[in-house]
C-alpha cells in the first residue's frame, strides 16, 4: 500500500462527540476530508447539524445527533441511531469536554467538580464502552480520547483547573487500561493531549477577544517553547493518523500536541 493511502478513511464511519464546536468540529471535518462518513454528536443539536452540513459539503454522509455524554441512555441511543442510519461505527472520538471556572480550592463547589467529572471522565467511559460494544463483535476499530496536557502535568496557574486536570489524568490512564483490554480484539485505543488551543472552551477565554483574555493568552505563549497557543486545524493530522491504519501498531498511548509545553 502506498504510504499516503494508509491515511485514507474511505468507507468508514466515524462518531465524534462534542462535534458542534472546537476540536470536535475540527476532528469531524478532518475525518471527512480523509474519506469517512461522520456522526456528529453534541449536547446542542443545532451546532452538530452545522458540522454535519460541512461533512456533507465534502461529499460524505454526515448526520447530527443530540446527546449529553454524561447520561448513559443518551450515549447508548446515539450509537444505536448511528448504526441504524449509517450501518456501523468504525472510528470513535470521545472528545466532549468542559472546564470549570477558576476559584480557590477552599471555595470550590462540589456541584461544579461533579459536572466536570461527569462530562470529561464518565462521558469518555460511556462513549468508549458503547464503541467497544459495536467494535468487539467486528474484531476491529479505532478509539481516540481527548485528554489534555493537564492530564500529564499540573496546571501552570495553580489548581484553578483541578477537576479538569483530575478528569483528564483519568482519561490518560483509562485509555491505557482499555487499550490493553481491547487489544486482543484488534481495536486500537489512543489519546490526544492538546495544549491550549484557540477554541471557545472555558467561556472563550482563549479567543483573545478581551483585554483579560489577551493577557491570559500572552502568559501562556511566554510559557510555551514555540511561543504561541495552538489552532484547531493543527490537530487534524494527529486525528487522521490515529483514526487510520497508519497507526495500526500503536495503542495505549496519549500523544501530547503541546508546542513543547511538557518538555520542561
Amino acid at each position: 500500500m502506498h504510504t499516503l493511502d494508509l491515511f485514507r478513511l474511505d468507507g468508514q464511519v466515524a462518531l465524534v462527540t462534542g462535534a458542534g464546536s472546537g476540536l470536535g468540529e475540527t476532528f469531524s471535518i478532518a475525518l471527512a476530508e480523509a474519506g469517512a462518513d461522520v456522526v456528529c454528536v453534541d449536547v446542542r443539536l443545532g451546532p452538530a447539524q452545522q458540522t454535519a452540513e460541512q461533512v456533507c459539503s465534502l461529499g460524505r454522509r454526515g448526520i447530527a445527533l443530540q446527546a449529553d455524554v454524561s447520561r448513559e441512555a443518551d450515549v447508548s441511543r446515539a450509537f444505536a441511531d448511528a448504526v441504524a442510519q449509517l450501518g456501523s461505527v468504525d472510528i470513535v472520538f470521545a472528545n466532549a469536554g468542559i472546564a470549570e471556572k477558576p476559584c480557590a480550592l477552599v471555595e470550590a463547589p462540589l456541584a461544579e467538580w461533579q459536572k466536570v467529572i461527569d462530562i470529561d471522565l464518565t462521558g469518555v467511559f460511556l462513549t468508549v464502552r458503547e464503541a467497544a460494544r459495536v467494535m468487539v463483535p467486528k474484531g476491529r476499530g479505532k478509539i481516540i480520547t481527548t485528554a489534555s496536557i493537564y492530564g500529564l502535568v499540573a496546571p501552570f496557574d495553580g489548581g484553578t483547573k483541578r477537576a479538569y486536570a483530575a478528569a483528564k489524568a483519568g482519561v490518560v490512564n483509562f485509555t491505557r487500561s482499555v487499550a490493553v483490554e481491547l487489544g486482543p480484539h484488534n481495536i486500537q485505543v489512543n489519546g490526544i493531549a492538546p495544549t491550549y488551543i484557540r477554541t471557545h472552551i472555558a467561556g472563550g477565554r482563549l479567543r483573545g477577544e478581551t483585554e483579560d483574555s489577551r493577557q491570559f493568552v500572552q502568559a501562556i505563549s511566554q510559557r510555551t517553547p514555540l511561543g504561541r497557543i495552538g489552532e484547531p486545524e493543527e490537530l487534524k493530522g494527529i486525528a487522521v493518523f490515529l483514526a487510520s491504519s497508519a497507526s495500526s501498531l500503536m495503542t495505549g498511548f496519549t500523544v501530547a500536541i503541546d508546542a513543547g509545553w511538557t518538555a520542561w
